[in-house]
């Protein structure tokens, strides 16, 4: 037995490897290489010391800051050595566990979000003004693309740089809102578009909102225009 497992409570022994107390069959002592009875008996004898001290300061009705056992004895504990092999082992086999990890994030990519992420939360008028104002921003130019995020349905091409224009669904205010890059002054009778604030911190700088699907011809005429602009500077 490399150290003398002295009962400090029940169930509890001293270890002097590790400067504290242990469960009579902790897995540590299957691999202890302490053999120092005479240090033993010494760090002993300190640990109860300390032991008493600690439980006379949580008796005061305003304990006060003490050291830790450990900086009191000022002793490096014995170096355990594990063999190589059994390291090397160990390594190699969580290696292997995060390459499985890994292999299975590759097989299993987030779904991909599709414009019902935004429809299945409008009512039927507001999902038509939506599908409405997709098919004919899509006919402004073959070269539009759509891409859907979770904010908003964007909308872009190969010819200008970001997005040219968004939609973004507004189900508790029964609104639709279409932010988009005018790219110059467009021709705007109704006053129907407003500024967009730079705190927004977006590309955009024209918005307009509507809830019923009478405004989106007029809609669509800033949006020709703006992509007018854009595609010529």
């Amino acid at each position: 037995m490399p150290c003398s497992r002295r009962e400090i409570e029940k169930d509890l022994v001293f270890c002097p490897y590790l400067l504290g107390c242990v469960r009579k069959k902790a897995p540590i002592c299957d691999i202890c290489t302490w053999n120092d009875p005479s240090k033993e008996e010494e760090l002993y004898l300190k640990f109860m010391k300390h032991l008493e001290e600690v439980k006379a300061n949580l008796a005061r009705e305003t304990p006060i800051q003490i050291n830790e056992f450990w900086w009191e004895v000022k002793i490096k504990p014995t170096e355990v050595k594990t063999p190589m092999g059994e390291i090397e082992a160990e390594i190699e086999k969580i290696g292997k566990a995060e390459s499985v990890s890994k292999l299975k994030e590759v097989e299993q990519p987030k779904p991909l979000l599709t414009i019902d992420h935004h429809l299945k939360r409008l009512s039927e008028d507001l999902k038509e003004i939506v599908l409405r104002l997709r098919n004919e921003i899509l006919k402004l130019d073959s070269d539009i693309e759509e891409k859907i995020n979770k904010t908003f349905i964007g909308y872009r091409s190969s010819k200008i740089k970001h997005y040219f224009v968004n939609i973004r669904v507004l189900p508790l205010k029964r609104e639709i809102e279409i932010r988009f890059r005018s790219g110059g002054p467009i021709d705007d009778p109704e006053n129907l578009s407003k500024s967009i604030p730079k705190s927004f911190d977006t590309p955009m700088d024209r918005r307009v909102r509507i809830v019923s699907q009478d405004k989106i011809p007029y809609v669509i005429n800033l949006l020709k225009q703006a992509y007018k602009n854009l595609t010529k500077s």
